[in-house]
């Protein structure tokens, strides 16, 4: 399966989550927002991410209890960030975008966690989905956000994570195992309960 039709897969999957979040209103999914056939390249042109590769060379899909995907990604200085090497610490891993209004609504209550757990070996990584780096910069300096930030240019990583609606988050354990999944805006509540479950 190449990663084209992976995608087409998930966006199949996508619109049984919209379609779920009408029926359903009590469902998290409810404060996200649905990433589209566009953002993720449909057509497959000027899409790094569309070119054919094995099956056996894409990570697994996340799954609560199972090794998160690795993957590696440039930071906001130009810097590579690889989600492995933080094994040993707990990882809050949040996909995002700036047009995205659920996302910028939790922001500050990521911030609090973030100031409130760091010095207890937790790192909050937010992952930029098909965003430009400048808008994204720009974004995290006025609001002053101190996490770490990637972009994924490609959507490739946002596919792998199946992260069809933002803001998703992933709450990894020091060995790299996932322990939670919020699809959808938390409090920061849920973010430390979410945690506790991922520190433990």
């Amino acid at each position: 399966m190449n990663i084209l039709l992976k995608r087409n897969l998930l966006r199949s999957w996508r619109l049984v989550l919209v379609l779920l979040a009408v029926a359903l209103p009590g469902l998290l999914v409810t404060q996200g927002c649905a990433i589209t056939s566009q953002d993720i390249g449909a057509d497959g042109q000027e899409d790094t991410g569309s070119i054919g590769i094995n099956e056996s060379e894409l990570a697994p899909a996340p799954e609560i209890g199972h090794p998160a995907p690795d993957f590696t990604l440039l930071d906001l200085e130009g810097k590579q960030v690889t989600l492995s090497e933080f094994r040993g610490k707990t990882v809050f891993l949040n996909f995002w975008a700036t047009w995205c209004p659920h996302c910028r609504a939790e922001m500050p209550d990521i911030e609090a966690v973030y100031q409130e757990y760091k010095d207890e070996d937790v790192v909050v990584i937010g992952v930029g989905t098909l965003e430009p780096e400048e808008e994204v910069r720009q974004f995290v300096q006025r609001g002053g956000y101190n996490w770490t930030f990637v972009i994924d240019t490609t959507g490739e990583i946002t596919t792998t994570y199946e992260s069809a609606v933002i803001p998703t988050s992933f709450f990894i354990d020091r060995g790299g195992i996932i322990q939670a999944v919020n699809i959808g805006a938390m409090t920061k509540r849920a973010m430390e309960t979410a945690l506790a479950e991922a520190i433990r």
